[in-house]
């Protein structure tokens, strides 16, 4: 009985449209009921309640986190949580890692959302158990069970800091492997295209709300775009990205074959690629280059793609070559 209400809660709070059907990914109902994200976020050792949201809200904002942590609602003797873990909208499942060491999000899974405008992926980690009914290639429904919460990793979570981490996003690139392979780390990669490094997360407390209020009934695209564009760069490349194929929905065709306009947010989420308007005459194959920025968006400690120098302009981070090196393998 106390599964299903959680869940029918979470159908109950939005209104009809697009996102209609969306769930709250865990058993806790604090979201449902309107109270302050600090009852349901878990924190970190910090004790910070915002360490837990999304951004750059740890280390004293040099360290982002790309998604929720989820606290639990019900906990056995031991402490340890018991809280059952949902799919957050009708999708199909990508990736199951079933080997907590593999992976910083630990045991984890990842669903694709193909029925909207533009797919997004949801991620949910640091899982305790993987619903044995659920497998790579399946459809799911929303409400449907994921696992159980708790703290799988890689490294050590204590167990008062148990939670689910939960993503919402899209990734870069369907040839990730290729991009891996230059990096010639030492493990292997277990996990294909929803490797953590290929996929780019929104805040996904932010879009609950937004859902929940009804502002973005119209799809994933206008919501991608309305967030603010820090930075602008200029790819002078006769390449089609994968991302390009993965969602037209986000690109507009309408230049010049030469290259991409990319629109990013200030941590790196593409929102637009754009063919180029107006190109530079002379420019080369391979030439990149910031044609409109927001100072205002990039003055933060980390996830620095684009850095302004003493006289205020512009200037490409190695992490931002790196990024453009994932969507153009």
């Amino acid at each position: 009985m106390d599964r299903f209400f959680a869940v029918a809660a979470a159908f109950l709070i939005l209104p009809a449209g697009v996102f209609a059907n969306l769930v709250w990914p865990t058993e806790s109902k604090d979201f449902a009921l309107g109270k302050s994200p600090e009852t349901f976020l878990q924190p970190t050792v910090s004790g910070n309640p915002m360490s837990g949201a999304f951004g750059d809200v740890r280390n004293n904002g040099t360290r982002f986190h790309e998604g929720i942590d989820i606290k639990p609602v019900r906990r056995d003797r031991k402490g340890e949580p018991l809280d059952d873990v949902y799919c957050a909208m009708d999708g199909k499942v990508r990736m199951i890692n079933k080997i907590a060491g593999n992976s910083g999000y630990g045991r984890y899974v990842v669903v694709s959302h193909e029925n909207f405008d533009v797919e997004v992926y949801t991620l949910y980690a640091h899982l305790a158990e993987i619903d044995s009914g659920i497998a790579i290639g399946s459809n799911i429904k929303a409400g449907a069970r994921i696992g159980k919460m708790g703290r799988s990793a890689s490294y050590s979570i204590a167990r008062a800091q148990a939670h689910l981490h939960f993503e919402i996003g899209l990734r870069l690139s369907d040839s990730f492997n290729s991009w891996y392979k230059t990096k010639r780390y030492k493990q292997k990669n277990f996990f294909g295209n929803y490797n953590g490094m290929n996929l780019v997360g929104f805040d996904p407390l932010a879009f609950f709300y937004d859902a929940k209020s009804g502002k973005i009934n119209d799809g994933f695209a206008s919501y991608i775009s309305s967030m603010p564009t820090a930075y602008v760069v200029r790819v002078y490349t006769r390449t089609t990205p994968d991302f390009v194929k993965i969602y037209p929905a986000l690109v507009d065709g309408g230049g010049n074959a030469c290259g991409w306009d990319i629109y990013f947010t200030w941590y790196g989420l593409p929102q637009k690629f754009e063919r180029i308007k107006d190109p530079r005459p002379g420019a080369r194959e391979g030439e990149i280059e910031i044609v409109k920025y927001n100072p205002s968006q990039l003055n933060h400690k980390c996830r620095r793609f684009v850095v302004l120098d003493s006289k205020g302009r512009p200037q490409i981070t190695d992490t931002l070559k790196d990024m453009l090196k994932k969507i153009f393998p």
